[in-house]
């Protein structure tokens, strides 16, 4: 007959095997609405996370390349964390010294052009495999679900985060594709008129949907990007409103 503590046991250890995400730890998005949906508390370390945009937003990347970037500055403002982080893209249309505004040294950025996506894929398995770097940012449109696997697998490995943001660069979006559910974590993003501070326009804000959370619960914001102007502490992303639809989804108007 079994125990209760053993059968405690064997209940942690089947939680661990069931949700390794945060074993490694997290770093918190600076807002308790949103850290409060993540299992950890925030982004899990050491696992894979996925974004992605809608129309042209998915197109140009701008919108998912912003908020990969407020994750960056704060992944890499970790106490006692020194590696750099390693973004990879087919095209070569980043600009590093951009970042700096939202609290990214320059000097821990790789940028990595690849041939395609799978290339993408293949070389973001092959760093985060190798541990490295803190972050592998992997620009795709494509996204198979065994890479998903292999991809999470290889963070898992080594306490990095893979983050994946879907981009179809050229316009080519094909109509079918495989989404990689092996992200602990998958977000849609959209562009949100800014709040005005006085006569100026405000700072940027996004409809943010976190619609998979493993071991979490999804949700779905309206966030503004919140920081320091001269660039020198990370920026957090703060609530300024809920959304009643948590899918990120902009409503479609009705044609007269």
């Amino acid at each position: 007959m079994s125990t209760p503590s053993s059968l405690a046991a064997l209940r942690a250890r089947l939680a661990a095997v069931a949700t390794p995400a945060g074993r490694h730890g997290a770093v918190t998005f600076g807002d308790p609405a949103v850290d409060a949906h993540l299992p950890p508390g925030g982004l899990a370390l050491g696992t894979l996370h996925e974004v992605a945009a809608e129309g042209l937003e998915a197109e140009t990347g701008a919108l998912t390349a912003a908020f990969a970037a407020v994750l960056l500055a704060r992944l890499l403002a970790r106490p006692g964390e020194a590696r750099p982080a390693i973004w990879i893209a087919r095209a070569a249309d980043l600009y590093p010294p951009g970042l700096a505004a939202y609290g990214i040294d320059p000097a821990r950025l790789l940028l990595v052009q690849s041939g395609g996506d799978a290339l993408t894929l293949a070389a973001a398995e092959a760093a985060l495999r190798d541990g490295a770097a803190a972050v592998v940012v992997a620009e795709t449109g494509a996204f198979p679900r065994l890479a998903g696997r292999r991809l999470r697998l290889a963070a898992e490995a080594r306490g990095s985060i893979g983050l994946v943001l879907r981009r179809w660069p050229y316009g080519r979006r094909p109509t079918e594709t495989a989404d990689g559910t092996a992200a602990a974590t998958r977000w849609r993003l959209a562009p949100a008129p800014s709040r005005p501070e006085g006569r100026e326009p405000g700072r940027p804000c996004w409809q943010v949907a976190l619609v998979q959370a493993r071991g979490g619960r999804p949700g779905g914001w309206v966030m503004a990007l919140d920081g320091e102007e001269d660039g020198d502490a990370p920026h957090a992303l703060r609530v300024v409103a809920a959304l009643a639809d948590a899918s990120g989804r902009t409503p479609q108007r009705r044609r007269a």
